[in-house]
């Protein structure tokens, strides 16, 4: 379980080596044959498992005809993934780094989650998600209205591990907040509701609890977080998100645990899982009952 920050980074990059050669329609064996490397090599790299030297990545860039704004954060990602220096913390503000999140996220056995503000992004529906998108932040910082569609469907094919044949197991902490928030109307917030419920109801891996606004002993309080666990094959990691997008990771075995002391406590202090249910049903109910 001894990882450093580079075995998260190597991981990254791997993912992005490896879509970025599945676009340019090549194969392993053709990559070997470029860096005069065996196949297992390469798909060593692609696993996270290793890492190529930054003049073979370049290599690889040529090959895939990567454009120039993608090859720089490509090669800086590379850089920072052959550092031996660990870190307690690693900061991922490079475009696609909610990307690299949804590739944890598919990699790992369990992923806990406490969102007090808003429903959790891999429960939202897309008018919910849609309303995030255009209105969520600062207008400075709202993405044009051609980009917007884009980060819909990639939150949409991000919840698609949900449906997974073999789906991490998924612990969620609402806030009560989040519930009443009428994001994108109260239209949006009743379909939003009614699809939570579906989710609690039909998918026997997803776990919903709520945190009251009564809740005075609330551990998390005004932090956001989601704990990743890969089941012993990688270290667990620690991921919150930042104002300006992109978001920091908290590698440090110690610091993780920390962060999952302090969910198992917003659990302990939360409203159980019959009675979170119950709590989301009535707020449906209530939406619909204002709507006649």
């Amino acid at each position: 379980m001894g990882r450093t920050r580079a075995t998260l980074e190597r991981r990254q990059l791997g993912a992005e080596l490896r879509r970025l050669r599945e676009a340019a329609e090549k194969q392993q064996q053709e990559v070997a044959r470029v860096l005069e490397c065996d196949v297992s090599q390469v798909s060593r790299v692609e696993s996270g498992d290793r890492s190529f030297k930054v003049r073979e990545i370049e290599a690889l860039l040529d090959l895939y005809r990567v454009p120039a704004a993608e090859r720089a954060q490509i090669t800086a990602l590379a850089r920072i993934a052959r550092q031996r220096q660990p870190r307690r913390m690693y900061s991922d503000a490079m475009p696609g780094a909610f990307r690299r999140l949804s590739d944890h996220e598919q990699d790992a056995t369990e992923i806990l989650c406490s969102e007090g503000e808003l429903i959790p992004g891999l429960l939202q529906t897309e008018d919910y998600a849609r309303a995030v998108v255009e209105f969520g932040g600062p207008s400075a910082f709202k993405p044009h209205q051609d980009d917007v569609e884009a980060r819909v469907q990639f939150r949409m094919e991000r919840s698609e591990l949900l449906a997974k044949a073999e789906p991490p197991r998924m612990w969620f902490v609402i806030g009560e907040a989040a519930l009443r928030r009428p994001v994108g109307g109260e239209s949006v917030l009743r379909g939003q509701l009614a699809h939570l419920l579906d989710l609690i109801e039909g998918h026997s891996h997803v776990f919903v609890q709520v945190a009251p606004l009564a809740a005075t002993d609330h551990p998390l309080l005004g932090c956001n977080i989601e704990i990743l666990r890969f089941g012993g094959v990688a270290a667990d990691v620690a991921h919150q998100s930042t104002f300006l997008g992109g978001g920091a990771y908290l590698v440090d075995a110690s610091d993780v645990d920390m962060c999952s002391h302090a969910f198992e406590k917003l659990r302990a202090v939360a409203l159980g899982l019959d009675e979170s249910r119950a709590f989301v049903a009535r707020q449906a109910e209530e939406l619909a009952d204002a709507r006649v």
